[in-house]
């Protein structure tokens, strides 16, 4: 099994939900919240990542976050390309507890 990343470098045509499925960072796509709650200071609308930006790819979550990450995927709604949701914005804003609490 190959070493989990710790940084990626965002290539061309690249988005979260296809980082987060490759299998030297999650292997599960649905943990894309994961990586945008890493880098939220850089990732304004987690729908638009930019080829060249470096990523931090947190390999030390709990369980509680990686459940959080992947609840808020498969909820996360209607979303406009440009802004977060309010829902990403919920879910940066909250520890996995609260998040996970309040579904």
């Amino acid at each position: 099994m190959p070493s989990k990343k710790t940084a990626y470098t965002v290539m061309k045509g690249d988005n979260l939900w296809n980082i987060a499925g490759m299998q030297d960072i999650y292997g599960n796509p649905y943990e894309w919240p994961l990586i945008y709650k890493a880098n939220s200071g850089k990732i304004h609308d987690p729908d638009l990542i930019f080829p060249g930006e470096s990523l931090k790819i947190n390999q030390g979550a709990s369980t509680m976050q990686i459940d959080a990450a992947i609840y808020h995927a498969k909820h996360r709604g209607a979303w406009k390309l440009g802004q977060p949701t309010s829902s990403d914005l919920k879910f940066l804003k909250e520890s996995a507890a609260e998040f996970l609490k309040a579904k």
